[in-house]
């Protein structure tokens, strides 16, 4: 009974594998898994470095007159822009310009006598004794006309350099010195960026490294320069190496003092393959990505890594320039698994496909 129980039990399972019906049939196909996805670009990737610094005036001087005297006259406004060679402050003159007047005469009169000497001398009639003293005497009239001309400009102080010039500190009748502070002049047409750079960042510095230059006032504008100086020497104490840059500044609208966000750039590498950071995969094996293959589904595929940025990273190898991976989703991504896939959404905004 119990034999004849078993036998009725394996025909009806047999019949039933051999039927029609579709309870036995392949699983269901898996459902699509929406993702975004990046085509991979060669481009380039800039090491950067994010510093502080100051700015400052290329050229900054306090004009302090050259001889003791009285002022006679101010020649500018405070805060004008001044081109080089321009008269600032007028000293008095009289003393000056009578000394000078009297050198010049004594100086023509040389000029005459030497002028008849010269001939009188070729006849024989002059000895050579009496001219060279006629030509010495010329010479030394030429020079004291020069000290009198020297004396007489030095009553002009003129600005040595293009620049902006700060409140005036003397007035007309004042009585000045060699040591009297006039104006600060400074020049702001381009200005001096002074920063340090860490010990361990000596390999990337040196002369023509471009900077990105932003300060408070001009928050989202970026102004460029360019190092033109590398310290030679480290600070003992900071352990720190001085560098300067120049920045363009023909607006004048950046001024000496500013406090600025620098960025340096270390270092640069041409055809660089970039991927966003979110497309990294990370496990106990390594980091991979999602490569989108021609059915559509996705494969892993081990990548190594290079430089980082805070959205994105360098892909060294694994990669190649055309390659479609996965930026957004990576966790939902199944291998096998069809993939829906979308551009991301900032490139979508604008129009990227």
């Amino acid at each position: 009974m119990t034999h004849a129980l078993l036998l009725l039990g394996t025909a009806l399972a047999v019949a039933g594998c051999g039927g029609s019906g579709t309870s036995a049939s392949a699983p269901p196909a898996l459902p699509p898994v929406a993702v975004e996805a990046i085509t991979v670009e060669p481009r380039t990737l800039r090491d950067e470095v994010e510093l502080v610094g100051q700015l400052e005036a290329e050229e900054s001087v306090v004009l302090r007159p050259e001889i003791d005297g009285v002022v006679a006259s101010i020649e500018f406004a405070e805060g004008d822009h001044v081109e080089a060679g321009a008269l600032l402050v007028r000293l008095r003159d009289e003393w000056q310009r009578a000394a000078l007047a009297e050198a010049t005469s004594a100086r023509v009169l040389a000029e005459q006598a030497y002028t008849r000497a010269r001939p009188l001398a070729a006849e024989g009639v002059l000895s050579a004794a009496e001219l060279d003293r006629v030509t010495a005497e010329l010479g030394a009239a030429r020079a004291r006309e020069e000290l009198a001309q020297v004396a007489f400009e030095r009553t002009s102080i003129r600005a040595p350099f293009a620049g902006a010039l700060g409140p005036r500190l003397v007035s007309p009748g004042d009585r000045v010195t060699r040591e009297t502070a006039l104006v600060q002049l400074d020049a702001v047409e381009r200005l001096k960026l002074v920063f340090t750079v860490p010990e361990t960042a000596i390999g990337a510095v040196r002369p023509d490294v471009p900077v990105a230059v932003s300060v408070a006032p001009f928050p989202g504008e970026v102004f460029p320069g360019e190092v033109y100086f590398v310290s030679p020497t480290l600070d003992p104490q900071s352990r720190r190496l001085l560098l300067k840059a120049r920045v363009p500044n023909p607006a004048r609208r950046l001024r000496p003092g500013h406090f600025a966000q620098i960025t340096v750039e270390a270092g640069r590498r041409e055809h660089a393959l970039v991927v966003p950071a979110s497309a990294l995969v990370q496990e106990a094996g390594g980091t991979f990505v999602w490569k989108i293959q021609g059915d559509g589904t996705g494969v892993r595929v081990p990548v190594e890594i290079g430089l980082r940025r805070p959205d994105s990273v360098e892909v060294v190898s694994g990669l190649a320039a055309g390659d479609r991976i996965v930026s957004a989703g990576t966790h939902k991504v199944v291998p096998g698994a069809p993939l829906q896939v979308s551009a991301p959404a900032a490139a979508a905004g604008n129009g990227t496909p």
